[in-house]
């Protein structure tokens, strides 16, 4: 723009007066419209990246979707991403030691911040969907059985893919799209025979992802299918496809893991895990890490507060090993955690006291695990089994009885999810009994849930609704503060600090206290101000209390696939120019 109106004076020299005069405040309005074009720039969009996804310890070269001016810069915890010189293309390193299966990536500039978009870390060889692939005889050769396939269902779309097996070889398909990318696609996948016909499938797995483990009856050719119908039903009956449809698909004859066990393991000495899938070697164990380890100590994914009264303590482990196509995830936990196979027998319930954690597995059809509970009159009982959550396929309820044998709780789906919870005040001395099962009488190696009971302690949780906040010089912005209090008794929590780490020179947001009694008890107002330098970077808000004893906890963002996080996007615009007369 510089140059231009540096050209334009130029040319004013050679005119005669009053055309120059003209020509002056032509060349003067140009440059204004330019200048305010500049200062009302729109910040940069992402939408989805492809391939969405790499191999640990690679270089992956990836297109980024969205409206954005090139090059903006990159916001990647976790790897090392560079823009390069042609518009949208990003080199994307993965270190070989990275201890995570996604980290989420950003693009941002003065103007502000696009949303973080998921990329996920695998740690088998990447190929790319080859077109045309749509039918059985025209499926794309995948030469070796341990790949990831980075595919797109770019319109009302079929994908096939031919392999090779052994006779009595496993092969095992899964496919990740709309749970942990977040594609809008319900996915089935088929394995076929080259003339078509379908010899096994597999619709909803993992959520709307799905995935099988297919033992080859003979050697021969096996073809891969897969194809989508929108996530959200419609009133169409149609395959779909369109923008962001991408997905990630395993096929692998080597280990493929779907879960630890047990299902959780102690926050304060995680040790070692067994882990549970397909084609894994007998007594395989894994060490479990922190998730992230350094590289996310403040970006790694949290899972939500929600109706299942989780501790807010809890934190992601990382059991991995480069021999597994896929790692696995455990819950790490602030309680005591302990296996039980045993708990079918009525006449035997297993004693689940308070403050612990019980990896369960419904052995057969129609089985009912049993549980005592001991408790004291006037305690407020937490209670919760899960399985969906932890990427299991049970639809689970629960029944907790009082000492006498009444019901008090009779729980299925909670919260829209198929796992249960229940928090009952007792109004009895005694041992309250539990029982859990499936609502279809599932049964057998796959069926495990985790059983988490506690008492309620005083604790506070703190939310905000949005995970980017911006701030202009002309004025503050208000950034509204959720605080739910979890009491034993009321005020039980005192008052409660929350304010803002993090902020960058220019950049201001006062500390503000929530009374028990007061309308601030359930919210607080933050106010940002900037004196106009530019910023933007991740920032954390964050409230401390000192009664019933000192206590901090950060505030987490809207949950994302089923995560949220304790760090939000700060971008503070830069003063405006002053405007040319």
């Amino acid at each position: 723009m510089v140059s231009a109106v540096m050209n334009a004076g130029c040319f004013l020299g050679s005119m005669t007066s009053s055309r120059r005069s003209r020509m002056r405040s032509f060349a003067l309005l140009i440059a204004a419209l330019v200048l305010a074009g500049q200062a009302f720039a729109a910040a940069p969009t992402l939408t989805h990246l492809f391939p969405a996804g790499g191999q640990r310890g690679t270089k992956v070269t990836v297109t980024c979707t969205g409206t954005f001016t090139w090059p903006p810069k990159i916001w990647a915890p976790g790897v090392d991403a560079t823009a390069l010189a042609d518009s949208g293309k990003i080199d994307v390193t993965i270190p070989a030691d990275l201890a995570a299966d996604r980290v989420w990536i950003r693009l941002y500039d003065a103007e502000g911040a696009s949303v973080a978009v998921p990329f996920l870390i695998g740690s088998l060889k990447e190929v790319d969907e080859v077109e045309p692939n749509e039918k059985p005889r025209a499926a794309q050769v995948i030469g070796e059985t341990n790949v990831t396939v980075n595919g797109a269902f770019k319109d009302a779309d079929v994908d096939c893919y031919s392999v090779q097996l052994s006779a009595s070889q496993t092969l095992v398909a899964a496919l990740d799209a709309n749970t942990r990318i977040g594609s809008p696609m319900d996915s089935i996948l088929q394995i076929v025979a080259p003339d078509g016909i379908v010899l096994a499938e597999n619709h909803d797995d993992l959520n709307l992802d799905p995935r099988l483990a297919f033992t080859a009856p003979k050697a021969g050719t096996y073809i891969v299918r897969i194809f989508a119908f929108p996530a959200t039903p419609n009133t169409t009956i149609r395959f779909n496809g369109g923008a962001g449809h991408l997905y990630r698909l395993t096929l692998t004859t080597g280990p493929y893991a779907t879960h630890a066990l047990p299902l959780s393991a102690p926050l304060s000495n995680p040790g070692t895990v067994s882990v549970a899938g397909w084609n894994i070697p007998t007594g395989t164990q894994l060490s479990i890490v922190p998730f992230g380890g350094n590289r996310l100590s403040q970006d790694q994914e949290l899972e939500v507060l929600d109706d299942f009264r989780r501790s807010s303590e809890i934190r992601l482990g990382f059991a991995s090993t480069p021999d597994f196509s896929i790692a696995t995830r455990v819950r790490l936990v602030p309680s005591t955690v302990t296996m039980q196979l045993d708990a079918a027998d009525p006449k035997r319930p297993v004693i689940a006291p308070l403050s612990s954690s019980i990896t369960g597995c419904l052995k057969v059809a129609k089985q009912t695990d049993h549980y005592r509970i001991p408790v004291t009159k006037g305690q407020q009982l937490i209670v919760s089994a899960e399985s969906r959550t932890l990427e299991i396929p049970l639809d689970l309820v629960m029944t907790l009885s009082d000492p006498t044998g009444k019901a008090v709780a009779d729980v299925d789906d909670v919260a829209g999810s198929r796992d249960v919870s229940v928090v009952h005040t007792a109004a009895l001395d005694g041992e309250y009994q539990l029982t859990i099962g499936d609502r279809f009488r599932q049964g057998g190696d796959r069926c495990w849930y985790l059983l988490t009971v506690r008492g309620e302690q005083p604790d506070f949780e703190l939310s905000v609704s949005t995970d980017q906040i911006v701030v202009a010089p002309d004025k503050p912005t208000e950034i509204p503060v959720k605080i739910l209090r979890r009491e034993t008794a009321p005020t039980a929590t005192g008052a409660i600090e929350v304010k803002v780490t993090g902020l960058p020179e220019g950049v201001t947001a006062a500390a503000v206290v929530s009374e028990p009694s007061s309308p601030t008890a359930a919210e607080v107002k933050l106010s940002f101000t900037t004196t106009g330098m530019p910023f933007s970077g991740p920032i954390q808000i964050v409230g401390k209390t000192a009664l019933p004893q000192e206590m901090e906890r950060f505030a987490r963002t809207p949950a994302r696939l089923g995560y949220a996080f304790e760090s939000f996007w700060i971008t503070a615009t830069a003063a405006p120019a002053e405007k040319p007369k």
